[in-house]
């Protein structure tokens, strides 16, 4: 159970890494010639910056 909490949690922290990579340098994401909006970015690197410190406080 420790390995998977561990790959978890660095799967979280990679992805709220990308995230703040994203709201730093102002990356646009088109899906289907829609725009998605940077507010989407600041909830999700919260969202799984949260669920990482979860993931490695609980090892």
């Amino acid at each position: 159970m420790k390995n998977y909490i561990a790959i978890s949690g660095s799967i979280f922290a990679i992805v709220a890494f990308s995230h703040l990579l994203r709201i730093i340098d102002g990356w646009s994401i088109v899906v289907n010639n829609q725009a998605i909006p940077m507010s989407i970015s600041y909830l999700a690197f919260i969202a799984t910056s949260v669920l990482a410190i979860w993931a490695f406080r609980t090892k």
